[in-house]
């Protein structure tokens, strides 16, 4: 077992309380989106209804995850805050500095060969200051991190541009550079400027060939490369249910092609199925009992656009294959322009 379950335990047993306590200050129901941020606040005191794309907030944040080429920097950073531990749940995965050339066993072998300083650097830091080690060949960090830490209403910051990808279980993830990742294993403020909300009401079901990737394609041809930026998508409706967790992390996963802060789907069945094939039954239970937090309120996804500072319609049941080149994630062309 390698997520702290007292950690998640003492997440769960707040959350709502802490939902609650946002709704009534604020006085009006809330976004998935913003149920996250709120309850994530590094001082409850600060508490208002901040202006989405204007406010910057100090968060904090439960755990961070670095790859070891931007970890190295942040390390030798942390090891001069006069620190003995870090202060949240933190990991290091060791993937970015393996070439794919020819084969697993030989690049892996390379690998570790090339980069032996680099790796017994990270190995001995982490060891030394209670960090989570990930040697070369365990598994891509964003794959590793959907598998063993990733959790409905959490919030994590990762080195890593494609750390949204836990966003397939719910969760509020982001990438970022390796200093803002120091302040947050230090235990200090983390800041980040209040997003914007794009809501993507999802509906019907997936069909045929069609498969999760063409849902962010679709969305990508919409946003273009630059829509998203400084603003979270929060997808939601009933078609969000008919896509497994693996599935709404690809979507997620793929939000940074469109510039956005991360994206997050609401917590299902289909999230619940995963994290018990992943070892995680108690976090499914602590999960479902405060499950209603853990999707938008029901006002907000009947009347989406009194809350979302923009919504996006797809019926899952209408889209098709889409075709894209490298270099044009949003020039995605549906596969019956080329019959």
């Amino acid at each position: 077992m390698v997520y702290d379950v007292t950690m998640l335990e003492a997440f769960y047993a707040a959350y709502k309380g802490k939902v609650e306590h946002v709704r009534a200050m604020l006085k009006r129901p809330l976004t998935l989106a913003e149920k996250i941020l709120y309850a994530h606040l590094y001082d409850v005191a600060d508490l208002k209804d901040y202006k989405r794309g204007e406010d910057y907030v100090n968060f904090r944040p439960d755990r961070v995850a670095m790859q070891d080429a931007t970890a190295q920097m942040a390390l030798l950073q942390f090891m001069n805050a006069g620190k003995d531990q870090v202060a949240v749940p933190s990991t290091v995965h060791c993937d970015h500095l393996i070439q794919a050339y020819k084969g697993a066993k030989a690049d892996i072998a390379t690998a570790r060969l090339t980069n032996e300083e680099v790796y017994d650097f990270l190995r001995d830091v982490s060891s030394r200051y209670g960090i989570g080690f990930w040697k070369p060949g365990a598994g891509i960090i964003h794959q590793v991190v959907l598998e063993n830490y990733a959790f409905p209403g959490g919030m994590m910051v990762g080195t890593d541009s494609h750390t949204p990808n836990a966003g397939g279980l719910g969760m509020v993830a982001i990438g970022v550079g390796g200093a803002d990742a120091v302040d947050v294993m230090t235990g200090m403020e983390w800041e980040l400027k209040m997003p914007k909300i794009i809501g993507v009401r999802l509906t019907g079901k997936l069909s045929g060939w069609t498969s999760p990737k063409d849902v962010i394609l679709k969305l990508a041809g919409i946003l273009t490369v630059k829509g998203g930026t400084n603003a979270i998508i929060e997808y939601f409706g009933p078609g969000t249910e008919s896509l497994s967790a693996t599935g709404k992390a690809t979507i997620c996963n793929m939000g940074a092609e469109v510039g956005a802060t991360t994206s997050l789907f609401p917590f299902d069945g289909r999230m619940a199925t995963y994290l018990r094939a992943t070892g995680r039954d108690c976090v499914v239970d602590w999960a479902e009992f405060v499950g209603a937090d853990l999707r938008a309120d029901d006002i907000v996804t009947d009347e989406p656009s009194n809350y979302y500072d923009r919504v996006i319609e797809i019926d899952l049941s209408e889209l098709e294959p889409y075709i894209n080149g490298p270099f044009t994630p949003d020039a995605a062309t549906p596969i019956s322009e080329f019959a």
